[in-house]
């Protein structure tokens, strides 16, 4: 095989990858946020038992990041991709298939372990090859791409799903995932990836470095909080909340979530941006994030206090969605208060922080949820604004945690 006809199946794969990162982040969304009244009837189940989805594919993420790592390291990431993309395909197909919750419990786990490789392993294989000045850039166009998904996962999806049902609209997402997994392995074995690395162990020394530094921990605390309180918002409760205490139609709330997900793809860029014009100051842009997360959690909870019904507060949804995206600013932080030995594994610690964040907030908001009983309309469940005035103060607390770490968060110059 020539050297072009080698760059070119490696771009193909990358850039299947790349589409697998797409439709991590459409499953990460969409269930059970898009649908979460869909679910909750046809399976005649509490709010707890639907926010449990996102959970338990929050959960398996973040476990599987702390190994991804590792699989890299070991066999490299091509390899590691294709394990994932078949365990997504096949989780993404189980999902529309079952009758019963334990079903989709299990689906979710199969998409939450492959959703998780393809990130890492994508930005590995890219760093490989890619000149240093157009890595960033090569990393941008996949966390564009990739955070897109967030977009069809929410109005698109939700047009789609009222035409032909929830089930049928997530087959045609199955096997179309599965169609691409089945191009990706055939490209996989004619490229014919580099040996595997023998001579690569696992030890926890790497892991141990990273969290006996304080600096780390603070950054590890305020990224998870800022991070978790958005995508409970966009991936568990908001379309939901927007509906029940909002009195927003099903399309609306699903619109203003796709809207809120394309301010998050662009506001990773424009915070990288305005970094860069002071100076990469990075401490001064978390300080402010926190303090706008602080304010706007707690205008929704005056909201819900007073019982004021406006529509406003799709507005302040705005807030998070921007700043909850400051992941490449925190990636930079880690890598220069780290040696570079072990900057790759407290990127993944804090990717592990950021989703076991939001499983756990999702599941802790579908008890609260719970708390006070629900009215059932239709046989649509509709939560009272004190069930989301416990969910919100929760929030609140979590927002005050992440205020307190970013003022002790410095910039350094290592």
């Amino acid at each position: 095989m020539t050297l072009h006809q080698k760059h070119y199946y490696r771009f193909i794969l990358i850039f299947i990858a790349t589409i697998f990162y797409f439709l991590a982040n459409v499953q990460r969304v969409a269930i059970p946020g898009a649908i979460f009244d869909l679910l909750q009837s046809d399976f005649s189940v509490c709010a707890s038992k639907i926010t449990l989805l996102g959970a338990i594919f929050c959960y398996m993420y973040a476990i599987t990041q702390l190994v991804v790592g590792l699989m890299v390291d070991k066999i490299g990431g091509f390899r590691v991709i294709a394990i994932g993309g078949v365990m997504f395909a096949l989780g993404a197909i189980i999902f529309p298939h079952s009758s019963s919750i334990l079903g989709l419990y299990f689906s979710r786990a199969f998409v939450g372990f492959g959703a998780a490789t393809f990130y890492l392993s994508a930005i590995r294989e890219v760093k490989k090859y890619a000149k240093d000045r157009n890595f960033s850039l090569a990393v941008s166009y996949i966390l564009f791409i990739g955070y897109s998904g967030g977009i069809i996962a929410n109005a698109p999806l939700v047009m789609c799903v009222n035409e032909i049902g929830w089930r049928n609209s997530l087959y045609l997402i199955g096997y179309f995932t599965l169609f691409l997994a089945l191009i990706y392995l055939i490209v996989l074995f004619i490229f014919k990836p580099v040996h595997i690395e023998t001579d690569t162990h696992i030890s926890l020394e790497p892991f141990r470095e990273v969290l006996s530094n304080r600096r780390n921990i603070n950054i590890f605390i305020f990224g998870s909080i800022n991070y978790g309180l958005y995508y409970v918002l966009q991936s568990v409760i908001g379309k939901k909340f927007l509906q029940d205490f909002c009195n927003i139609s099903v399309n609306k709330a699903a619109l203003i979530l796709s809207c809120m997900a394309v301010i998050s793809a662009f506001a990773g860029t424009i915070t990288a941006i305005i970094s860069k014009c002071i100076n990469n100051r990075r401490a001064v842009i978390f300080k402010t994030v926190a303090v706008l997360s602080f304010l706007s959690v707690l205008s929704v909870c005056v909201f819900l206090v007073f019982n004021i019904q406006t529509k406003f507060i799709a507005l302040i949804f705005c807030i998070p969605s921007f700043i909850g995206s400051i992941s490449p600013l925190l990636i930079t932080t880690l890598h220069l208060i780290n040696r570079y030995e072990v900057s790759a594994t407290a990127v993944s610690i804090q990717n592990f922080g950021f989703f076991m964040m939001v499983g756990v907030l999702g599941m802790i908001s579908g008890m609260l949820m719970n708390v006070f009983e629900p009215k059932s309309l239709n046989g649509v469940l509709i939560y009272s604004n004190k069930s989301y005035l416990l969910v919100f103060l929760l929030f609140l607390i979590l927002s005050i945690f992440e205020l307190f770490c970013a003022f002790r968060i410095k910039d350094c110059n290592k």
